[in-house]
Formats: structure tokens, sequence, C-alpha cells
């Protein structure tokens, strides 16, 4: 999973064993595209890789890639008795028009098998990368299937790839000091040491600014009809020589952009979140997503507590009215929030993001249907015997090209208001009971 993410880097040996590409195609339609819930379910894939893309050139780009070989079978079930593991990629790159849209139409594809050797079964992580024809000036869908060949496991992911602006985050490669490997999360923890590289090596000076966040908060009361963006207030830049020996360290919490050009707001965001983010442990993480059930009156009653963790504790009894219950919701609720920040951190944290707030209060969607604009997520309310879309559409945002911003209907916002109550009242909201 992606929480694997957080576990210490050591290299391994990784050999490239099968090769198989298809010639460009006009013709090939996107296979299944509402059929994508298992993106944001975790329980649904058995593999869960991590990728990232640099733009190298104009007309390649390169794929990076972190599995896990704890998540592959070994064994020497094979004609040559030989103990292995065996990870298939697949990718298709989905062409984008102008607007973003699906062309539904798939530029180019290609399947490469990795052979992992016995002596790679106990190392935490293994790394690749592959040559991908991404070409400057146009937007794409990257789909990344894997597949475990000897258990028949499988993994998803789909990418989005902008290669219009040679200044924007893919652009730029962030190399960990420690392992030597690419970074694949755009947060850091402080103290962990990274260098920085950009694509056109004739680049001398990256400038790095500095922001605070003003604002804690997801988004407004749940009675407000305005969508909420986090403010960002400049507090200062630095300017670096661009060269492979300098050593970067984010030890303040915050957000940093890294760019070329010191008069444009574009280039890639790093952040330094503090406490153990992506986990929930600290009693202020375990009580600002309560901003979703509590009223604004217990919200405000539970900054001001000397005790906060005392204060969560409390706030979940009310709820479910018994230890076991509590404990339940707790669990559920949190675990929730921790994968929101994997999946959808863009320019804040991934639980205070409006995909966020809907996946902590509803769980995976039945169904997801994507193009470049953004996402539909489809729940099924069984018992009223209809489906519920919860809209979301790609926010142009100077600090991240993967913020979506809900698309409020009256209907979703009832559903919203629904599992709001449900939760208060002590129950683990589903449209389908």
């Amino acid at each position: 999973m992606r929480s694997n993410a957080l576990c210490l880097i050591l290299g391994c040996t990784v050999t490239l064993l099968i090769t198989g590409c298809a010639s460009p195609k006009k013709t090939t339609t996107v296979e299944a595209q509402g059929q994508l819930a298992s993106l944001y379910n975790p329980s649904q894939l058995s593999l869960h890789p991590d990728y990232s893309i640099f733009h190298e050139n104009d007309n390649y780009s390169v794929l990076y890639i972190r599995a896990y070989p704890s998540e592959l079978r070994f064994n020497a079930t094979n004609e040559e008795s030989e103990y292995r593991a065996l990870l298939r990629l697949h990718y298709e790159l989905i062409k984008l028009d102008d607007s973003g849209q699906q062309e539904n139409i798939v530029t180019d594809s290609a399947s490469v098998v990795y052979k992992l050797l016995g002596k790679d079964e106990r190392s935490p992580a293994f790394f690749a990368s592959l040559s991908i024809p991404v070409r400057q000036g146009m937007r794409y869908l990257l789909k990344l299937e894997t597949a475990d060949l000897n258990l028949g496991s499988m993994g998803l992911v789909y990418l989005y790839v902008d290669k219009t602006d040679p200044n924007s985050a893919q652009n730029f490669k962030v190399v960990s000091t420690f392992s030597g490997y690419p970074k694949f999360m755009r947060f850091f923890l402080s103290g962990e040491r990274f260098i920085v590289q950009y694509r056109d090596r004739n680049i001398d000076s990256i400038y790095v600014d500095f922001f605070i966040p003003e604002n804690e908060l997801p988004r407004p009361p749940v009675t407000a009809t305005s969508d909420y963006t986090m403010k960002y207030t400049p507090d200062t830049t630095y300017v670096f020589p661009m060269i492979d020996t300098v050593d970067y360290n984010l030890k303040l919490e915050g957000m940093y952009l890294v760019k070329v050009d010191k008069d444009e707001d574009i280039g890639l965001t790093l952040f330094n979140f503090g406490g153990s983010f992506p986990e929930v442990k600290t009693p202020r993480e375990l009580m600002e997503p309560l901003f979703y059930l509590a009223t604004l009156a217990e919200y405000r009653d539970l900054r001001t507590q000397a005790n906060r963790k005392l204060a969560v504790d409390n706030f979940w009894l009310r709820m479910g009215n018994s230890v076991e219950k509590s404990r339940e919701l707790i669990r559920i609720y949190y675990n929730r929030v921790v994968y929101s920040n994997l999946y959808f951190t863009s320019n804040k944290e991934g639980w205070k993001t409006d995909q966020g707030m809907i996946f902590i209060l509803f769980g995976p969607p039945s169904r997801i249907q994507m193009t470049g604009n953004g996402e539909s997520w489809y729940y099924f309310a069984k018992r009223r015997g209809k489906v519920v879309e919860f809209k979301f559409a790609r926010e142009q945002d100077a600090f991240s090209d993967q913020n979506m911003i809900w698309q409020k209907t009256p209907e979703s916002q009832s559903f919203r208001n629904e599992a709001i109550r449900s939760w208060r009242s002590g129950k683990v909201y589903s449209m389908g009971s």
C-alpha cells in the first residue's frame, strides 16, 4: 500500500526480463473508464507501487517506479527452477485535448516484465525506470497496470501528465540524498535531505519560495455554499546554484515552491506538514479532522481544551455512546484520514481537500469516471434505487495540478449532510444500509 512509502528505502537488484511495445495507434478506446473504483480502495488491489514522472526532453519523459517485494510471490515453479518473482508493468498513454478532455486515443503502450531474484525478496523496495514518448505541448492520462505473474495480483494507477509548460512540476526531479533514488511523494520530514534536478542543465540558478499556511481549516462551515481554497503568505525566497551538490533540507513547516523563473509562480511544490504526516497521531492531528463532524461551537471548544487528547476521546464517546462503538468509529474515520493524505494531498493535506472530505465521510466510491479535467465518483444508494454522483473538477492552481474542487449539487449536498448526521449518531455512513 502507499503507506509503504514511509519505509526505509534500500537498493536492490532488478533484472529486466521482457519488453514488448506497441506502435502508436489512434483507434484504441480507453477500456472501462468508469470501472475504476479500486483506485481509492486499497483492499481491492494487492499491488501498490509508487510512480513519478520527469520530463527529460521534448520527446520523452522518464517514469520512475517503486514497488514492494513483500507484495510479490517468490517461487521456483518455472522451467529454469529459478527462485524469483515476476512483476509486469503495462502502460497506456491516453491523449487529452486542449481542454483536458479524453480523446479516447492511446498514443503509445508497452509492457515490461521485471525479474526479481531471491536476494531481492527481503529488500524493502525495488526501483526501475522507463522512457515514455511524451511530447512537448501535450497533456495525457497515463494508465499504469501492474501484475504479479506468479500470484495473479494486480495494481492500477492513473497519472495526470502535463507537458505544456517547461517550468511546471514534472520538469523537476527530486532525489533523496540518503537512498540516491527519486522521491515519490511531495512531502518531507524535517531533516530529510535531497537534491533537485531540472530538465535544462543550462539553468544556473534555482529559486525556492517559502510559504506559511494562513488557515488550518479545510473549508467553511457545513452550511456555507462557497468552496474553501487554502491561502498562503510568502515569507522568504532562497536562491541556490543549479548543481547536483546542493543539499536541501526543509526544516520549517510550510510549503516550498521550487522554480527556475523567479518572476513566475510555477514550479515544483514541496511540503513539510510537520507532525507524523501522513499518519495521524498527535492530539492536534486527531482533533483537526473532526471539523467535518463537529458543530462550530464544538470545534471551538475542542481547540481551547488544555488536554486535546481527552477532549477528542470525549467527543467520540458522545458520538458512539459506548467505548466499543467509539473505537470502531475512530478506527474507520482516521484510517480514511490517512488514506486521504496519501491519495489526495495537493496544495494542502489530503484530508483537507474536497476529495478527502467525501472519502472520509463516505468511504471509497462504488464507481469512478476519470477525465483530464477531473473525476466523478458514484455511490449506489441501494435502498433508494439510485446512484449519487460527486463530481470534482481539476482546479487551475499555481501550486498543484492535482487539486480537485467538488462541484456541489443540491442532491450531493443533501447526502453529505446525511452522512454527517449518521456519523454523529454513532453509525459509519453507508448508502447501502
